[in-house]
């Protein structure tokens, strides 16, 4: 097994297919670094005339009343909220003008829970204008999870032992870039680049079928060894993407493993009523669940298409057996229907690893129940069923490899 697993990383390496999937990472990792990153604009960025507007604008009506009580309707309303709301703008302000950031995260923190107590459900409040862009129809929805996840992001500054930095606050750095693009799309790029450099493991045996019959070893071995070959080359797509986020932290920083990384959760069952909560976890532990996700979608991935490659024995037929797989959930995806549907048994809706990590899929699902328990539990069952198959089937001599 040792000769053959030899010889299977071997020909994994000098494949010019795979190559040229390491070299394409490594040029998009750079193009990233260098034209799409500098032009990262955070919904919620630090802004000291901003901050300074708002507090005029209220200042300005605040000093033209002097007894509340005479006032109803709006302008009472903004009486009674608006000393607050400026007293913490005013705190923020003074904060960031004396580079006292551990203080300025402290009052950012509180802003953004008493900014979100009278904007969520309000006709007359809005959320930072970035929430309403493209015609979205849950602006008020995504403001209130950007809002709360502003407020323990911030407090877990104001807690913690990181150094401080407006790139921290706009998450610029290398370890927070890494963290918002496994909140975006780059769980599923690397998912296409496992099924691209597992496509064709097994049939290319048919290309030298007299040398591989010299490995007195059984199919289903063989498929063992492919499966962990393409499990360590897949993993390997860390090496170009490394390369981006080095250039990223030399320019941003690099951030540290003890950042604080907000995770939401249901307060208690799940309702349309119940909003949930955030508590913080650390960058690293946030990075080491993301990564154990993604081997087990690694691993249920390349045992679907060891699968497909004994069965339909086509290129073909692999890349859209494991592009549904990785695709399948936006035609039933709809927000909300975690409340009526146990949506986390259905392994393909653990393929945004990081939004499943950071509850976010929990919040637009509206469940609980989707966290890296249950994802190992379904993607492991899954790759167990599909293994078990693998094994039965390669049995048969008219699956025979070669």
């Amino acid at each position: 097994m040792k000769a053959y697993f030899k010889f299977e990383l071997s020909q994994f390496i000098k494949s010019k297919k795979n190559i040229a999937i390491y070299v394409l990472l490594l040029f998009l990792a750079c193009f990233y670094a260098l034209n799409i990153a500098p032009s990262y604009k955070p919904i919620e960025k630090v802004d000291a005339k901003e901050i300074e507007a708002r507090y005029l604008s209220r200042e300005a009506f605040l000093s033209n009343f002097t007894n509340e009580n005479r006032f109803t309707g709006m302008a009472g309303y903004g009486l009674a909220i608006y000393p607050k709301w400026n007293w913490l703008d005013k705190s923020r302000l003074d904060a960031l003008n004396d580079n006292k950031l551990k203080q300025y995260s402290k009052f950012t923190s509180e802003w953004y829970i008493y900014s979100n107590n009278i904007t969520y459900g309000s006709e007359h409040f809005f959320y930072s204008p970035g929430y309403y862009t493209h015609g979205n129809l849950y602006a008020s929805e995504d403001g209130y999870y950007g809002y709360l996840y502003s407020a323990s992001r911030y407090q877990g500054y104001a807690e913690g032992k990181s150094k401080l930095s407006i790139n921290v606050f706009e998450e610029r750095t290398a370890l927070q870039t890494l963290q918002r693009l496994l909140h975006s799309y780059l769980p599923m790029i690397l998912m296409i680049c496992c099924v691209f450099l597992t496509v064709d493991v097994v049939l290319k045996d048919r290309l030298n079928p007299s040398l591989l019959k010299g490995f007195p070893i059984s199919d289903w071995k063989k498929l063992i060894i492919k499966g962990a070959v393409s499990l360590i080359g897949s993993i390997g797509v860390i090496v170009p993407l490394s390369v981006g986020l080095l250039l990223i932290g030399i320019r941003y920083g690099f951030g540290d493993f003890q950042l604080p990384v907000p995770i939401y959760s249901y307060s208690g069952e799940p309702s349309y009523f119940n909003k949930g909560e955030f508590i913080n976890i650390t960058m690293g532990s946030y990075l080491l669940e993301n990564f154990i996700l993604l081997i087990f979608c690694f691993m249920f991935l390349i045992s679907l298409v060891l699968l497909v490659s004994m069965i339909i024995k086509n290129e073909f037929a692999n890349l859209l057996v494991a592009a549904i797989f990785i695709f399948n959930e936006i035609f039933y995806f709809k927000r909300g229907i975690g409340f009526f549907y146990e949506v986390e048994n259905y392994p393909t809706n653990y393929v945004q690893v990081g939004q499943i990590l950071s509850g976010y899929r929990n919040y637009i699902y509206n469940s609980s129940a989707l966290n890296l328990g249950n994802g190992l539990t379904a993607l492991g069952m899954g790759t167990g069923v599909l293994l078990l198959l693998i094994f039965l089937i390669s049995k048969y001599k008219r699956y025979k490899l070669v």
